[in-house]
């Protein structure tokens, strides 16, 4: 199968000079992987029922917005810049970026020549490779930098040698303020692309 991978890194710093400061202790925890795996298919769930049983990833019903969009499918557990980042890299665009409709006012989905796959705990092969709480302490005069993540990995196992083969992601939580993990970054793969018919 001839595929592309694409790789997806989404940095979130609380401050433009944040990255040059570093923490004074960092604290790991191992999580518990059942509760790791409820939040993982939470999050990841609007993934899943936009994808097919040939590991095609497209809205099922027809979208006439980007609005309408994240009115069907939830992404309540991402936050916008992951789910935004998402939407982008399905909707068919024109060379200025912007949507393409068909003649009935229809956002296009379907990428033409290529095929895109977005792999997630829900497919087979995919597993949780590790979850643990990071705590980050930095000092006093930058304790507003303090933060507490959840870091789940996961991975296909050695069974895979078709779609998800060589898959890997991290995905990095933190709470909102209703005491909700939210995906805020992850690193890795985020999405297959192939030309179609070639898989």
């Amino acid at each position: 199968m001839k595929k592309l991978l694409i790789l997806f890194i989404v940095l979130f710093f609380l401050g433009g000079c944040a990255k040059n400061i570093e923490p004074y202790e960092v604290i790991e925890n191992d999580f518990d992987l059942d509760e790791a795996m409820i939040i993982l298919e939470k999050t990841w769930e609007p993934i899943k029922a936009m994808t097919d049983s040939k590991f095609v990833t497209k809205p099922r019903v027809e979208i006439p917005s980007r609005e309408e969009f994240f009115n069907i499918y939830k992404f309540t557990y991402m936050n916008d810049l992951i789910k935004n980042d998402i939407y982008e890299s399905l909707v068919v665009t024109d060379s200025n970026g912007k949507e393409v409709k068909d003649p009935n006012g229809i956002i296009l989905f379907d990428k033409g020549e290529y095929e895109v796959y977005i792999p997630t705990i829900y497919d087979e092969g995919v597993i949780i490779e590790r979850a643990y709480l990071k705590e980050s302490k930095y000092k006093e005069e930058y304790s507003y930098l303090d933060k507490i993540e959840l870091i789940i990995e996961e991975k296909s196992n050695e069974t895979i040698t078709n779609y998800a083969s060589g898959f890997y992601r991290t995905n990095i939580f933190r709470k909102n303020e209703n005491d909700e993990w939210v995906l805020t970054e992850t690193k890795g793969v985020m999405l297959y692309s192939w030309e179609r018919g070639k898989k």
